[in-house]
């Protein structure tokens, strides 16, 4: 008799298993790659808000002071009514004055202080891209969206403007202004780490604004260099939270709702899974989580009224 060996071979049914098992595992691993990636991702983001950290302290050891949040004079320094408004009056803000300590000295050196930040000397330089500006878990490359703020970059990171609106309410956080918001009637000031009385460790610097979606859509949060756009954040309502920021121009990729320019206020916002990066006066950065007591974040965004600020 002619034997003949027999082929040996995966069932259907022992196929079908072998593949359930094997999507099971990467369902299994899956959120640990994505945990892994983003754990790295908001390291990024620590870094980059680091490196602001040491520009407003470079910045500080230069001038004796930390730079404006806005300014419309030039040179700095003089910032009283200016009324009526100049055609063009040299509008910008803190990004443009830590260039020189965020390794952008090419940028600083080609910039026309004299003049607004969208001219056609200013614009592609505020539209060159700089890792420092993004948080890699948003949309690194992003620019601003809408009307004559089109072509500049996008930022993730900002400075503390306190607790109330952008309007201001005095000298009572590191960033802001003294008076009441008018068209070309801002009166800025600038901080002097002795001013901070409350402690450098105990005070916020800045925090990260999420970006939108799309570089088209017309929205107030992503205009860091624009001086009426959203350089800073106020801690009038606790990191990603529901309520609505008040902006001018507003999309509701995140909440919010149309306000006049005076009233506008922002809150901290970022990809990451619960909470925000932020860093404080002292140059320490650190993760702040959504469930931050909304009186330790407002005790912690003002500099020099005596609050304590609780365990975060």
């Amino acid at each position: 008799m002619n034997h003949f060996p027999r082929c040996r071979g995966f069932t259907l049914v022992e196929l079908l298993v072998v593949i359930a098992i094997i999507g099971l595992l990467v369902g299994l691993l899956l959120p640990a790659i994505q945990a892994t990636r983003e754990s790295g991702r908001r390291a990024s983001c620590t870094n980059n808000l680091k490196q602001w950290a040491l520009a407003m302290h470079a910045h500080h050891d230069v001038h004796k002071r930390l730079p404006y949040g806005t300014s419309r004079t030039n040179p700095q320094g003089l910032e009283a009514s200016i009324v009526p408004a100049p055609a063009n009056p040299p509008r910008r803000t803190f990004i443009v004055s830590l260039w020189p300590y965020l390794e952008a000295t090419t940028l600083a050196s080609k910039y026309n202080y004299d003049e607004i930040f969208i001219t056609a000397t200013n614009r592609p330089l505020c539209n060159t891209p700089l890792g420092v500006y993004y948080c890699p878990s948003d949309r690194p490359g992003a620019k601003a969206g809408g009307n004559n703020n089109t072509n500049v970059r996008a930022v993730n990171y900002i400075i503390n403007w306190g607790t109330s609106t952008y309007a201001g309410a005095g000298r009572r956080a590191p960033f802001g202004w003294l008076g009441g918001w008018t068209w070309h009637n801002q009166l800025p000031y600038r901080t002097r780490f002795a001013d901070i009385t409350d402690g450098t460790s105990k005070t916020l610097l800045m925090s990260e604004v999420a970006l939108p979606p799309q570089d088209s859509v017309i929205d107030t949060r992503p205009h860091r260099f624009n001086d009426v756009g959203s350089p800073g954040f106020m801690t009038r309502i606790t990191p990603n939270s529901s309520v609505e920021d008040d902006l001018e121009d507003c999309t509701p990729y995140l909440p919010c709702r149309v306000s006049g320019r005076g009233a506008m206020s922002l809150a901290a916002r970022s990809r990451h899974p619960g909470g925000v990066v932020i860093a404080l006066c002292d140059g320490s950065v650190r993760f702040v989580t959504d469930a931050v007591n909304i009186g330790t974040w407002q005790a912690l965004s003002t500099m020099a009224e005596g609050d304590l600020v609780g365990a975060y």
